[in-house]
């Protein structure tokens, strides 16, 4: 039986953090997010965090309660419903989206008051695209074992897994039991395959970048004073082009993701300033990038998410890295090689009673029959 430990603030200095890379990661990321709360360093994400150790794998939790303006990253409510109506203006046909809204409005009062965010997240680290260590059948059926005693009132709900990525995790979470709820369409990349660099698209990109007048910054020449830049150039992005929904990041975590390399940043910039900038971290040889974000008030042609974008691809090829490149811009993903992949929530709920699975199902069949099928005919 693999040995287990769950940890919060009170208890975390009786942790023996495992002495191997990841280990170290975790430490450094989580011990000051334990300790000080998630809200100084990602402002709209109000929830406790715990850790659960699995021998020598780490797995942050979060034990998520309803707020209005909580991110989506801890909150399915605000993920599948406040932000998901949000999305249905991006379909751009009028008289589809209103029967939509009359057809979820009352879906969502529904869910609004069936305490739909009283759930457990597993391996949440506050970021869009959460990646997995290697972990064996038999940890992830201890994992599950141990969560469903600790929190016997609670949807246990690993995040961010797909057939792809994750295959070992999806199958065994499947045979004990766990429904995949669809999340999002994300794209997969291989820079190391020398076919991707003989794609068309790739070519103009490249030809673009080396005639950019931007110049490439490196993670070790940023400094804490670039982090105010930096959080500027996410929200322009992520924020205000997107949604408020998205977690926002504030300074305090952009200094942490500097200064203790949590996340590798690379930018590009002129003699105005830093105008684009991208982190990226690493797990089990595949690499994402939560933190993406540029001048969105500089003109198109500087063509600055071309080059983030391809500098992710050239980071991949030096490192030998697969991309997970998140969801969004479908299209020119798939230009650029990207292959479509449902990422899902793995959600177990049979130790509750009929009444807190009853929501469950329900979205599973919104999902299914409703939401996948206009999001694969739409490419979202």
């Amino acid at each position: 039986m693999p040995d287990l430990q769950l940890c919060d603030a009170a208890n975390l200095a009786s942790l023996a953090w495992p002495s191997t890379p990841d280990g170290d990661y975790a430490r450094r990321y989580l011990t000051p997010l334990l300790t000080e709360g998630s809200l100084p360093y990602v402002a709209n994400v109000h929830t406790d965090l715990r850790l659960l150790r699995v021998e020598d794998r780490l797995l942050p939790l979060t034990l998520n309660r309803y707020h209005p303006e909580n991110s989506y990253v801890c909150s399915p409510y605000n993920h599948y419903f406040a932000y998901g109506q949000e999305e249905f203006d991006k379909l751009g046909r009028p008289i589809l989206v209103r029967l939509l809204r009359l057809l979820f409005n009352p879906i969502n009062n529904y869910f609004r008051r069936c305490n739909f965010d009283h759930v457990v997240y597993v391996n949440n680290w506050l970021v869009s695209t959460n990646l997995y260590p290697a972990l064996t059948s038999s940890q992830i059926e201890a994992a599950s074992a141990f969560l469903r005693d600790c929190f016997p009132d609670r949807p246990i709900i690993f995040c961010s897994v797909d057939a792809w990525g994750n295959p070992l995790l999806v199958q065994t979470l499947l045979n004990l039991g766990y429904r995949m709820l669809f999340r999002r369409k994300v794209y997969y990349q291989h820079p190391t395959e020398p076919e991707l660099w003989q794609r068309k698209q790739i070519k103009v990109d490249l030809s673009k970048v080396r005639r950019s007048p931007y110049e490439l910054v490196d993670h070790e020449q940023l400094t804490d004073d670039d982090a105010v830049r930096l959080a500027e150039l996410y929200r322009l992005l992520y924020l205000d082009k997107y949604s408020t929904f998205n977690p926002q990041f504030t300074v305090r975590f952009i200094r942490l993701m500097l200064r203790e390399r949590l996340l590798n940043f690379k930018a590009f910039r002129s003699e105005a300033g830093l105008a684009a900038a991208l982190g990226y971290f690493v797990r089990n040889g595949v690499m994402t990038q939560p933190f993406f974000g540029y001048d969105t008030r500089l003109p198109a042609e500087a063509g600055l998410y071309r080059l983030l974008s391809m500098e992710v691809l050239l980071e991949g090829r030096r490192r030998g890295l697969r991309v997970n490149a998140s969801a969004g811009v479908g299209h020119f993903k798939r230009l650029r090689g990207g292959r479509p992949v449902l990422e899902y929530h793995a959600v177990y709920d049979r130790h509750l009673p009929p009444a807190q699975r009853r929501p469950w199902t329900l979205l599973k069949l919104l999902l299914d029959k409703i939401a996948v099928p206009i999001i694969n005919k739409y490419d979202f």
